[in-house]
């Protein structure tokens, strides 16, 4: 079987952070695919809501845009199902392969092959709760479905290798033949870098989520006694979520306001590559606390390496270990004394700085997305 072959059809969130649209990109450049649609819908802590359909047909390019409420919890999940819907009446036609990203669209995708809408599925975890509800009968249920899915789907992409892990803990059995790790890949675009003389000193990016759990806290802590010995250092956050007026409050209250700038959600991709690699270092400060999910889920960490800038990472992210092995950066507890003597190493020893930059950069090729599509295509037998 042939990729060149295939009508694909793609059905998650549409986050330019997520790893889907990275998908739907890698099959349309160079006309992989004989067809490629894609179904896209907000996250719920999004700033940007809308619903898109973007088919592309040979010469052919269909686009629907659909602006979307503020997140409403379940009401919000039936919303995208039915508008899902609504887009492929529009498109009228089967697909050889479903690739979903959430449960919700994956339970659409069992229905669709049972429609013989489509042929195989793909169900792609990269949003992975062991504990995600406190209620446990919730929990139950989430996890049944995610069993279910993980069974009933022709393919399951795991984001991390630790996801497959757990579920065989609970005892969910699949062939191995059909279980890949397919991280968040990197595209072409993504990797450009500065020289390194056109990099101002002191630049530290925090680009992610905010709320608890995300490193913020353990930031404002160690920044005091980061600018004791390097006055210049300077913290950029950027969000696609809005920023909480609690934390503006507490930067304030520290005296660290003249330290922080605060970009929020960037919404063309180019201008957000020139923000990261005006920074020295990235952090992805994940807390490991009961419940977190992100031992199970892959890291903002490559935005970073890809454009040159060493990580600063807690052990919980599964990549901390591979940053830690090619030297791209500095692994760290969750401690403020910790982070705040790992940013000062970044920020004043030029000859290990310079080391990591290397390897980051080195490392970020690893994650390229013809390398992580090209090899799980060829693993699932389709030839690219």
């Amino acid at each position: 079987m042939k990729l060149s072959n295939l009508k694909v059809l793609i059905v998650g969130g549409n986050n330019t952070a997520g790893p889907l649209p990275d998908l739907g990109r890698f099959l349309t450049e160079g006309k992989r695919v004989k067809e490629v649609s894609f179904i896209g819908h907000p996250f719920a802590q999004d700033v940007v809501r809308r619903s898109q359909l973007l088919h592309r047909d040979g010469s052919r390019t269909v686009e629907r845009t659909i602006e979307r409420e503020r997140s409403m919890g379940i009401l919000s999940y039936l919303w995208d199902l039915a508008l899902t819907i609504y887009f492929l009446l529009r498109l009228r036609r089967r697909h050889d392969l479903y690739v979903s990203g959430s449960p919700h669209f994956g339970l659409l995708g069992l229905l669709l092959k049972r429609l013989r809408i489509v042929g195989q599925t793909v169900f792609w975890t990269h949003d992975y709760h062991p504990q995600r509800f406190d209620n446990s009968l919730l929990n139950g249920a989430y996890l049944r479905l995610d069993r279910l899915l993980a069974e009933r789907s022709d393919w399951s992409w795991d984001v991390v290798s630790t996801i497959a892990e757990h579920r065989l803990q609970r005892g969910v059995r699949l062939r191995p033949d059909r279980v890949f790790t397919v991280g968040d890949p990197l595209e072409a675009r993504e990797m450009a870098s500065l020289p390194l003389e056109e990099v101002p000193p002191g630049g530290i990016l925090l680009s992610g989520l905010v709320e608890a759990g995300y490193g913020f806290d353990l930031l404002l802590a160690a920044m005091p006694q980061v600018l004791k010995l390097a006055p210049e250092a300077r913290v950029t956050v950027t969000t696609y979520q809005e920023f909480p007026a609690a934390l503006r409050r507490r930067i304030r209250e520290l005296g660290l306001k003249g330290h922080f700038d605060v970009l929020g959600f960037i919404v063309d991709d180019d201008e957000y590559s020139r923000v990261v690699q005006r920074h020295r270092l990235g952090l992805a400060l994940y807390e490991p606390r009961p419940g977190s999910h992100k031992g199970y889920s892959d890291s903002r960490a490559k935005t970073y390496l890809a454009r040159g800038l060493p990580v600063v990472i807690t052990r919980i992210s599964p990549i901390a270990a591979e940053i830690e092995r090619a030297g791209a950066g500095i692994v760290i507890d969750y401690d403020a004394e910790e982070l705040a003597a790992a940013i000062l190493k970044l920020l004043s020893d030029e000859e290990f700085y310079r080391r990591c930059r290397e390897s980051a950069l080195a490392l970020a090729q690893e994650y390229a997305a013809e390398r992580v599509f090209g090899a799980v295509f060829q693993r699932m037998g389709i030839e690219v």
